[in-house]
């Protein structure tokens, strides 16, 4: 019975992992923090809205990897799990002329 309730508790109160936060418009700069990430394959990152949105992610050539729907709420959060290898541009549709842009290294 001690270790069921033990599971549960465990299942119940685990904190999300991801192996990077990154926040956007971090310190209301155009920009996304850190925007030269590596990662392994399998990891997943951790997109955080800071402020002056709207903001989202289009990953180069990746619609199943990109979040087209804008964060318009600071605090919003959105989760991207990379399984391949390879090395990923990534933008802000909204501000990608802006130099709202980064690049993603998975191993």
């Amino acid at each position: 019975m001690r270790f069921l309730f033990a599971l549960l508790a465990t299942l119940l109160f685990a904190t999300p992992v991801w192996a990077v936060d990154v926040v956007m418009n971090s310190n209301g700069n155009l920009q996304f923090e850190p925007n030269d990430i590596t990662i392994n394959s399998g990891e997943t990152l951790h997109f955080v809205n800071g402020m002056l949105p709207p903001h989202n992610i289009i990953v180069e050539g990746r619609a199943d990897l990109s979040r087209e729907a804008l964060f318009f709420s600071p605090g919003q959060t959105q989760d991207i799990k990379f399984n391949e290898a390879g090395d990923y541009d990534f933008f802000c549709g909204h501000h990608h002329a802006a130099g709202m842009m980064g690049k993603i290294h998975v191993k």
